[in-house]
């Protein structure tokens, strides 16, 4: 039942794979990022749309279950899987992982863990379905900055970044500093949650980060460095 509603509510929420492939149309050779894959849906989609095209993929995510949900996707050599969290640091850090609905709220930031009114309006719709409400579980996770990697894998450019790590999207960002600077990405698709968080004031040197400034949750689409709207209103 709960993988049900979560294939629901990404078909509902985040279908825009198919208008993010028209702005790359004339690459050949792509490489993808999905940070915060999950069961790897988003992978997914982009393989129907451009299967013929030759495309490297790394995935990322810090959820136990994970490698276990895309066992089939990480057989191909051009997936590359990452048990690791993109954060601001290289080291480790606490995960919380959300045990009463794993695809959703589970993250190193504490934003939806500590809010009171997302869990019980949550667990509420699960008793209804008659399913199981347990608590919040934290476990330590290893991590990297994006620089690291891009660095560590000697990565020239990355195509597409997706990002959809449930309120730890300032901390991503700012260990993607010189990856970002270096216009090496073309396109993110970023989902933001923490609104609260002052941006520009933090980061006024970072290009990438002052135009993440004010915005509002939702899913955001950014375009070589110069162009960052919500998605649904740009394409």
């Amino acid at each position: 039942m709960k993988k049900l509603i979560y294939y629901i509510l990404n078909y509902t929420f985040h279908h825009f794979e198919a208008k993010i492939i028209k702005i790359l149309k004339n690459e050949k050779n792509l490489v993808v990022f999905d940070i915060g894959c999950f069961r790897g849906l988003f992978t997914k989609n982009i393989l129907k749309l451009i299967n013929r095209k030759k495309i490297k993929f790394y995935l990322f995510d810090i959820n136990k279950n994970t490698k276990k949900y895309i066992s089939n996707l990480i057989l191909s050599k051009n997936i590359s899987y990452n048990e690791v969290a993109l954060s601001n640091k290289n080291g480790a850090a606490e995960y919380n992982y959300n045990s009463f609905f794993e695809s959703s709220g589970s993250s190193l930031s504490t934003l939806f863990k500590n809010d009171a009114r997302w869990i019980s309006s949550r667990k509420f719709l699960l008793k209804i379905l008659l399913q199981s409400t347990k608590n919040y579980v934290k476990y330590r996770v290893p991590t990297l900055t994006l620089d690291t990697f891009v660095k560590k894998k000697r990565i020239k450019s990355i195509d597409l970044l997706k990002v959809d790590i449930d309120g730890s999207e300032y901390e991503f960002l700012q260990g993607a500093k010189v990856t970002l600077k270096g216009n090496k990405v073309k396109v993110i698709l970023i989902e933001i949650n923490d609104k609260k968080k002052n941006y520009k004031k933090k980061e006024r040197k970072n290009l990438t980060v002052i135009l993440l400034s004010d915005l509002k949750s939702g899913d955001y689409l950014f375009i070589k460095n110069s162009y960052l709207k919500k998605i649904n209103e740009c394409l």
